[in-house]
């Protein structure tokens, strides 16, 4: 069938449009950057079912939030640092103080505080927070109690790639400060369970090497009897020699009762940690485990557990493989919250 010209010139236009668009589309995804230690978004990973419960804060349990994001990087001085505070109320974040927070020590409720990692904002941060309470803590019906922490630190992508991942690794030794100076206040009843992931991880050894006694950012932490923690770490951020004694977070260990660390040989991101520190280098915890093990006491030694889950996350940098494998939310349930069951 022969067309008019003038039909046929239109044909035609509209055929280059679709082709502009589809090579748009086409180039838009080939040029989306890698995930340097940023986490992945699978709408598959969060999608909800009929069958899945729906969120929902279990009357016993509280929800918190420390936001850092509006701190500088000048993290001295005897004050306390001017991090906002919010208590999660009725599906809504209602203002509240570090006092009001302290206020609640219990040793009869077990305090989980999350970390996330780079490149998540501030909605995202508290979205993903909710969601690591719901499926660690809120969807179980009998449980004991649980004071639950999002700490949310200013993780928002900047422009470049290793400009991005260079900056967050400063800034995360400066949380790490922050994190030390907010643990410090914590009764020594409490039970406290930290849990990392990615530079999160980084900022908890960090936070824990200065209630050790160790400097953080060049400034140390008053002594004192702390609370009695536990520690997992998914996907660290962390240069795997650290943690052994005289390294750069060597007063960390003995700050924890335990120790989980998770292991992932081929995460992508994690592979090319090396390029964070283009002088010192490194390896990743997170990808190739602790290094120098055999210099470590044997108490230390001893608390510190590692387990590969390669077979479970597979080729990715995402909280969400994490979150929602049921092997690895029970064994992190029983290090972070209620391994006394």
């Amino acid at each position: 069938m022969h067309l008019p010209p003038a039909l046929t010139a239109r044909f035609a236009v509209l055929l280059a449009l679709a082709a502009l668009a589809l090579s748009s589309s086409a180039r838009g995804q080939d040029e989306s950057s890698p995930s340097d230690l940023a986490p992945d978004k699978s709408p598959v990973q969060t999608a909800k079912s009929a069958d899945c419960p729906t969120f929902r804060v279990r009357p016993q349990d509280q929800i918190w939030v420390i936001n850092t994001r509006w701190l500088g990087c000048s993290a001295g001085g005897a004050a306390e640092p001017n991090w906002a505070v919010w208590r999660y109320e009725s599906g809504r974040w209602e203002n509240s103080t570090t006092a009001d927070f302290y206020a609640t020590d219990s040793a009869e409720i077990v305090t989980a505080v999350y970390i996330h990692g780079n490149r998540v904002d501030d909605q995202n941060a508290l979205d993903d927070g909710l969601a690591v309470y719901f499926q660690l803590v809120g969807k179980l019906d009998h449980e004991p109690p649980v004071r639950f922490v999002i700490w949310s630190w200013p993780s928002t992508q900047i422009k470049g790639q290793l400009n991005d991942v260079r900056v967050k690794a400063d800034r995360a030794d400066v949380e790490a400060y922050y994190l030390a100076r907010f643990l410090a206040g914590i009764s020594p009843e409490v039970r406290v369970g930290l849990l990392g992931f990615s530079y999160g991880a980084r900022i908890i050894a960090g936070g824990l090497h200065g209630l050790g006694g160790g400097r953080v950012v060049g400034h140390t932490i008053d002594p004192g009897e702390r609370a009695k923690m536990r520690v997992v770490f998914w996907a660290a951020a962390e240069n795997s020699d650290w943690l052994l004694p005289g390294r750069t977070h060597g007063q960390a260990l003995p700050m924890a009762e335990h120790w989980l660390n998770l292991i992932n040989c081929c995460d992508p991101a994690l592979a090319q940690y090396w390029r964070v520190d283009k002088c010192v280098g490194g390896t990743a915890l997170g990808y190739a485990g602790l290094y120098g093990r055999n210099l470590l006491p044997a108490d230390l030694s001893a608390r510190f557990v590692e387990w590969n889950v390669t077979h479970l996350i597979g080729k990715q940098h995402s909280l969400y493989p994490y979150l929602y494998s049921l092997p690895i939310q029970n064994r992190t349930r029983q290090v972070v919250l209620w391994h006394e069951l």
